[in-house]
Formats: C-alpha cells, structure tokens, sequence
C-alpha cells in the first residue's frame, strides 16, 4: 500500500532534466525513473539526438526532448510542458529519493502557505567500484524562509543565503513564475541564472527544508569548465562599466517577476532586490582548503596538456585526488544524518548505490572492449 500511495502523489510532480552532452547518465536517469509513477521530460542539447532504440523498456511516463538551443531556451520550454501540480528541477547525473519527494508533496499540501519544500543533501562520486560521499549544503539543516512580507523573505533569504528553493519541490505555477525571471545570456555572470531563481522564488512564497535525505549531488562529472568569460557576481555587480547592464537586468527580472500582480511599486521591489544581492555579495566566503586549492590548479595544468599525455596521468590524479579527500562510504554518512535527526531511506538509498556502482562497471566493461 505503501508504495502504491507513493506512486499516487508522485503522479502530482513533474521532473525537469536539462542536459548537454551527457546522454548516458540521461539514459541512467530516465530508468531509474521509469515506472515511478512521476512525469519527467528530459530536454537534451546536445548536437545529435538519443537513439530510439535506447529507450525500449522505458515508460511513457518518461518523455525525452532533442532540443539543440541554448539552455534558457530549453528552460522556457520545459516550463510548457508541465501540466502537474508540482515541479522540480533535477541534474542529469543526479537522484532524488523518491519517498522524501512524497514528504515534500505532502509537507506542500498540508501547509499552503508553502510554494517550496526541500531535504537535505549527500554528495557522492564513484572511485575505484565503491561509492564514495560527504555531506553537503550543511547549513541548510532546519532552514526556512517563513516571513509574511515578500520583501522580509528576500533580505532574509539572501543574507542566510543557501541554495535551498533552486531543486525544491515547487507549486508548478511558481516555479513557471520564477523560471520566467531568468536571464543571463548577455549578463555573463557565474551562477546568476540560480540567483535569480532564488531571489524570485523567496518573493513569490515561503520555503522550507525538511530534515529527510532528498537530493543525491553528482561529483562524477565535476571538471574545469571554461569560464574565463564569466565575472563572478561581486565583481560584475560594483564594476562602473556595468552600471547601465546592471539596471537594465535590475528592470527586466523586476517586471517579469512582478507580471499580472496588480498594483505593486515596482520601483520598491527593484530596490528590494538590488539590496538582496548585495546582502548576497556581502556573506563572508569560506576560504577554500589549500588541498583543494592545490587540486584546482594540478587539474588546470592538467587540461592544457596533450591529449595523450593527460590520457596517461588522469588516472593517476583521480587517485590522488581521493587520498586527499576525506571521502566516506554511504553507510558513515547515513549514519551521521540519522544521528543529527535526519530521515534516511536507507532500503532506497542501498539501491540507488548500487545503480551506480553497475553503471560504472558497465562503462569500464565498454571501455575495455572497445580498447
């Protein structure tokens, strides 16, 4: 009955993957999902399209998009395709437990004062046919933005600042509204697209995290990705030469954001929000660890060299990498989250581990023969 009732709710949520040229972990993503009972549509930019003949077993319910357009444009689009209640938005390499996804509908349908309900996080990477995972977004434990006034969430939310609305489980009308805010194709800012995300979602309702284990992040394929054309937000924000840019991207979230609301002073809530991101700007960073500095910078080196040299050194790296780590195996971690009062699907979170370890040995399998 217990899974039956699962599958009930689930059928309320709607699942959004965007992805670019990682079809394999989209393809591990749509099995798993399959059969589950949610709705998911998984919009793909990459330049040539999944094979048909790559989705035999894999349920209707399960809807995949050859969408070669930029990723704001494959976000518009995803936004037309729900018809659910709630929506939320996934990484293609990652998992969410689906029991903690029915706690989160149903956490959103006893309070209706919500439009955002999340769990808490464990990171994971695969390393030599184990799984390896931390604990992550730790200050996210007992987190919510539960203000009256839209402007008291914003403030509050960017000067507390976790990413804790962006994979949430939203109304699906909220989540349309916020994606609707989002634009960073011709600011070129690092992460705007999850700030404006955040900023809009806190205005639009109250959030909150529930203390179960929701969200598996991927650590397979973290790399250097090129940003040398991305200013981080600090330094576009107070750069003069911005000033006309910053405005201009101030008016556009704040109208988009304010669409249809009736008698609002717009010019208020544009100061709001400047003063939210500033708010944001001025949260002390962590400084980095020097291992991790020493790690960033061995991984710059590497991916300027030959192809064939960094063939020969990558395995070695990968394994330095986790000896300077402080990586653990899934079973110390759950243990940690119970601890501290966290709900673990442990059955269910066996099960997802096992998923990636099989995938893993499969593509090792494929290599091998291919060699």
């Amino acid at each position: 009955m217990e899974i039956l009732k699962n599958k009930n709710l689930l059928r309320k949520l709607t699942i959004v993957v965007l992805s670019f040229n990682r079809q394999k972990y989209i393809l591990r993503s749509m099995r798993y999902w399959s059969n589950k009972g949610v709705i998911m549509h998984v919009l793909d930019g990459s330049k040539e399209a999944i094979s048909p003949k790559y989705f035999l077993g894999i349920e209707d319910n399960i809807q995949y998009h050859h969408f070669p357009v930029s990723f704001a444009e494959r976000l518009v689009r995803a936004s037309s395709l729900i018809t659910s209640e709630y929506a939320v938005l996934m990484g293609d390499d990652e998992f969410y437990i689906p029991s903690a996804l029915d706690d989160c509908i149903q956490e959103l349908e006893h309070d209706i004062s919500l439009v955002s309900c999340i769990g808490r996080c464990m990171w994971f990477n695969h390393h030599e046919g184990a799984l390896r995972t931390d604990l992550i977004y730790k200050n996210m434990a007992n987190y919510s933005v539960q203000h009256d006034s839209p402007d008291d969430r914003v403030l509050y939310h960017m000067k507390h600042y976790r990413p804790s609305t962006i994979y949430s489980v939203m109304r699906a009308d909220i989540w349309k509204r916020t994606v609707s805010c989002i634009n960073n194709e011709q600011y070129s800012v690092v992460a705007l697209e999850e700030l404006q995300f955040e900023v809009a979602s806190s205005y639009l309702g109250k959030s909150k995290v529930l203390p179960i284990l929701l969200w598996m992040r991927s650590g397979e394929n973290t790399g250097l990705t090129d940003k040398s054309n991305l200013k981080k937000i600090g330094d576009w924000w107070t750069d003069s030469l911005n000033d006309e840019l910053r405005e201009q991207m101030l008016s556009e979230f704040t109208h988009k954001l304010l669409k249809d609301q009736g008698d609002v002073n717009v010019k208020h809530v544009q100061e709001v929000i400047a003063r939210s991101v500033e708010l944001y700007m001025s949260i002390p960073k962590q400084q980095q660890p020097t291992r991790s500095i020493i790690i960033f910078q061995v991984a710059k080196l590497l991916s300027m060299l030959p192809r064939i040299i960094k063939d020969m050194l990558k395995k070695q790296a990968h394994k330095t990498y986790y000896n300077l780590q402080n990586h653990k195996g899934i079973d110390a971690i759950s243990e940690q989250l119970e601890i501290d009062g966290v709900y673990v699907d442990y059955k269910e979170l066996k099960n997802v581990e096992k998923i990636i370890i099989d995938f893993h040995k499969n593509q090792e399998e494929i290599m091998a023969v291919q060699k």
